[in-house]
């Protein structure tokens, strides 16, 4: 249940036009110097977090560009002529806190530049809090300054959903919990906002979707059917999470990332993800588990095809779940238990080569680089959850063992 709005400020809820300003001040070649000067490096950034003094980070702007020491002196003292009111602003506010939300702030700002133009920052008295970055030292996407956030204002990170221009900084709420909304013009933020709080409503658990394959489904490599309920790890998951936690299980044997297979193209994980996505929406957290399908004899696949099938799935989530809920659930993408050395006695073997036991270890670091990459947070089951004699399933240990790693990733105690 999303309670919380919290808003970056800078190029959101003001305009921070620096261009043109510098354009507005300077002929074309003393913009780009004077331009390179302050924001070309970190100082800029230090003046955010407020550790150095204003004397110190000028000193950093006239070390870059020391013949344009009097322009560089111009263009800062002058800032506030940069930072512009937006006029939809207080409107939308009011009616996020009329609906019943509280609005909080997050942003990286000076306190040269907050005290440079107040009049264009009168909306923040109508929010119900917030934080400054000159205030608290730490600049996003540092995770510090969001824990700060959630413990000031005792937040459940699940129940905030996070606005900001910058794709990164929303990648480091994600990886907190929270919901994340990239910035890109009002309508854009009102379409999804607004399809973020319409899927809300009465959403009253954090939802856990796990897409995977057999092992997700739970298959008893000794029964050839399904481990009871309470064996499964994404029942045990359910269980270790709590009452607040809903997880759905979406396992399918046979399942690949995003390959068809002989006779049996339906198998392909890509072919019912953003269904999937849609009938279970709205998703805050997308456990992805898919892998050890791939690495069969039959399919010829690399490790490296395997993590692209990955990422294709993890693209797809991105660019489809505003339109279906609104904002992007926090996804975890997990390298599956590698399939066991002694393949050659599985009844799987005719399927499985030492080429297959060795794709299944090579694609960990892979989907590692796809999760860095994507702001995902990344688990890996490679040797962590125990496989059967059959060399690619689970046995009731490792059922436990993986949903004891997602307990962890989701609740951040690994």
């Amino acid at each position: 249940m999303i309670t919380t709005v919290v808003f970056d400020i800078g190029m959101v809820l003001i305009g921070f036009d620096w261009e043109r300003y510098m354009r507005d001040l300077f002929d074309e070649e003393t913009a780009v110097r004077v331009t390179r000067a302050m924001f070309g490096g970190s100082a800029w950034k230090e003046l955010d977090r407020a550790v150095l003094s204003e004397e110190e980070v000028l000193s950093r702007f006239y070390e870059s560009e020391p013949e344009y020491k009097k322009e560089i002196d111009e263009a800062f003292e002058r800032v506030g002529e940069c930072v512009a009111r937006r006029g939809w602003v207080i409107p939308f506010i009011d009616s996020l806190k009329e609906r019943g939300y509280r609005v909080l702030y997050l942003s990286n700002m000076s306190e040269h530049v907050l005290g440079s133009n107040p009049e264009a920052y009168d909306f923040v008295s109508r929010m119900d809090g917030g934080i400054w970055s000159c205030r608290a030292h730490l600049i996003k996407p540092d995770p510090g300054i969001y824990r700060l956030l959630l413990e000031e204002y005792g937040l459940a990170a699940e129940e905030c959903v996070f606005i900001d221009d910058t794709p990164a900084n929303i990648r480091a709420a994600k990886r907190l919990g929270m919901k994340g909304i990239v910035y890109r013009d009002p309508d854009q933020l009102a379409a999804d906002l607004g399809q973020a709080l319409a899927k809300d409503a009465g959403h009253d658990r954090i939802s856990v979707l796990c897409y995977g394959d057999s092992n997700t489904y739970a298959y008893d490599p000794e029964t050839g059917g399904r481990y009871p309920y309470e064996k499964r790890w994404t029942s045990l998951l359910g269980e270790m999470l709590g009452g607040r936690y809903e997880v759905i299980s979406e396992g399918l044997n046979g399942r690949t990332t995003a390959y068809d297979r002989p006779d049996a193209a339906w198998k392909n994980g890509a072919s019912s993800f953003v269904a999937c996505m849609g009938t279970h929406k709205p998703v805050d957290y997308l456990i992805i588990m898919l892998g050890t399908n791939d690495c069969n004899a039959d399919l010829g696949l690399s490790a490296a095809d395997i993590a692209d099938g990955m990422e294709t799935l993890v693209r797809l989530a991105g660019e489809n779940a505003p339109a279906l809920q609104g904002c992007v659930p926090q996804i975890i993408v997990a390298s599956p238990a590698a399939i066991g050395e002694d393949y050659r006695d599985s009844p799987f073997a005719d399927n499985l080569t030492a080429e297959s036991v060795r794709k299944s270890k090579d694609i960990a670091p892979l989907y590692e680089e796809i999760a860095r990459r994507h702001g995902c947070v990344f688990v890996d089951a490679e040797g962590a959850a125990e496989v059967s004699r059959d060399c690619e399933h689970l046995t009731e240990k490792g059922h436990r063992q993986l949903a004891e790693l997602f307990r962890d990733a989701i609740t951040g105690a690994g």
